[in-house]
């Protein structure tokens, strides 16, 4: 059974507590307080967690600042319904319109964003734009041509069942570059969903 993450772990701490601050986090996580307040950092940032304003404790020095889970990374029964979701099409489309209707999907997730600038600024914009969809996304320069790194996929548990959500992101990730990306790495058995993309030397126009 694949572990947990840091991150995961910190988060359903929080859905079953009201608050907690990093030194209660790290003695049950046994992990040091300086990793847990990386990670509740970047997920302040990405709005998963909120920082609340101290109570006064009647002891000498600061309160220890508190967190809790924000509302938007409380679960919900979305998983239920993506899977009903995504059997239904299954079984009303043959193969190619499932793929044709995944990459219309893909297209609308962005919403009104357009990619723009050379494809460094374009690679910076789209990383913004998937941590805000809650991937963990990151990018890197490499020999042949640079590459983008999903250290976190937010349908990772639908994968194993839903591969073809796979093409979803490789799809979006196209539509925010405006460049074609293969998928040339992708373990669906992470807990996270860890997969890597290389962008292709051939533009989506040919």
């Amino acid at each position: 059974m694949a572990h947990k993450s840091t991150r995961q772990r910190i988060l359903d701490l929080l859905a079953k507590n009201n608050s907690l601050n990093a030194a209660e986090l790290s003695r049950v996580l046994s992990v040091t307080q300086a990793d847990v307040r990386y990670h509740l950092s970047q997920m302040v940032v990405e709005g998963l967690i909120l920082t609340l304003k101290p109570k006064p404790s009647g002891r000498r020095g600061r309160p220890a600042r508190r967190y809790s889970l924000a509302s938007k990374a409380k679960r919900e029964n979305y998983e239920v319904l993506v899977r009903a979701l995504i059997n239904s099409i299954r079984e009303k489309t043959s193969a190619q319109e499932n793929k044709l209707l995944l990459h219309d999907m893909a297209s609308k997730i962005p919403g009104d964003y357009q990619p723009a600038g050379p494809l460094g600024q374009r690679l910076v914009q789209a990383v913004d734009q998937l941590n805000l969809l809650n991937y963990q996304a990151r990018w890197e320069a490499h020999a042949n041509a640079p590459r983008v790194i999903f250290d976190r996929c937010p349908f990772a548990s639908l994968r194993p069942e839903f591969p073809e959500l796979c093409q979803l992101d490789t799809k979006l990730l196209e539509n925010l570059l405006d460049e074609r990306v293969i998928q040339v790495e992708s373990n669906a058995h992470q807990p996270d969903g860890y997969c890597l993309f290389h962008i292709s030397q051939n533009t989506l126009g040919d």
